[in-house]
């Protein structure tokens, strides 16, 4: 059984948060992403019924802040001053909504040990793109877990692709952190982080190895509208039949 969810997107999308939780909780309830990317949008503070509401779904990530500002870019650095902030306001919507997991971009941690004091055993790190410095590789991450020992890994099979157009590295990764999966992340390449069925980029649907892990879905379909939304559900599926 195929567990797809997706990420709530962002707060310029052309539906409010409730909304958006609302959207998707008639489509599934398997899995549910909450955004903050930049640090900015946890402003966008959870209402009592969105957190009723984000609780009816089986898997619940929330991906942490990697910038500070969306624009102009502003990257966020762990630990710091404001990078401490962030994680206190994302452990609190994460104890709220009963989140499984909190997910770090590896390149914006200075120092492992630290974050994995810092946000204990809900900590994942995922796979990086290949225009990142760090984070990217199976030796980058092995120097992440030997310092972060219990952090889980989220494998983002659309970084992959950006490495390897054939999808087989992504058999190495899952060799060396296979145990550590706890979610995949999917989206076709396209503009960046296209839908799916837009960039019809099916080869990166190999790189899912273990099915019985939830996929939560950062392909924009839902900014794009509710129509294509189902498109995008419905393309999935069927392509990983």
């Amino acid at each position: 059984m195929i567990k797809l969810g997706y990420s709530l997107g962002e707060s310029k999308a052309q539906y409010t948060l409730s909304q958006r939780i609302d959207i998707l909780l008639a489509l599934e309830q398997d899995a549910v992403e909450i955004s903050y990317v930049a640090a900015d949008r946890l402003k966008e503070k959870l209402q009592e019924k969105d957190v009723q509401a984000i609780q009816q779904f089986d898997y619940i990530s929330i991906h942490a802040p990697a910038l500070l500002f969306a624009e102009p870019k502003t990257w966020i650095r762990y630990p710091s001053e404001k990078g401490e902030r962030a994680i206190q306001s994302v452990i609190e919507i994460a104890d709220a909504v009963h989140a499984d997991t909190i997910l770090f971009h590896p390149d914006s941690v200075d120092d492992f040990k630290w974050i994995h004091n810092r946000v204990g055993s809900r900590l994942a790190f995922e796979n990086m793109d290949v225009q990142k410095k760090f984070g990217k590789t199976i030796a980058d991450l092995e120097k992440v877990f030997a310092l972060a020992p219990k952090a889980k890994w989220v494998c983002d099979v659309n970084h992959i692709y950006t490495l390897d157009r054939t999808m087989k590295v992504s058999g190495e990764f899952h060799k060396h952190f296979g145990d550590r999966l706890c979610h995949y992340h999917v989206s076709g390449y396209g503009g960046w982080h296209d839908a799916l069925h837009i960039s019809q980029e099916d080869v990166i649907l190999e790189g899912i190895l273990d099915r019985a892990k939830p996929i939560i879905d950062e392909g924009r379909a839902l900014r794009n509208g509710c129509e294509s939304l189902e498109k995008e559900h419905q393309y999935i599926l069927e392509r990983m039949k």
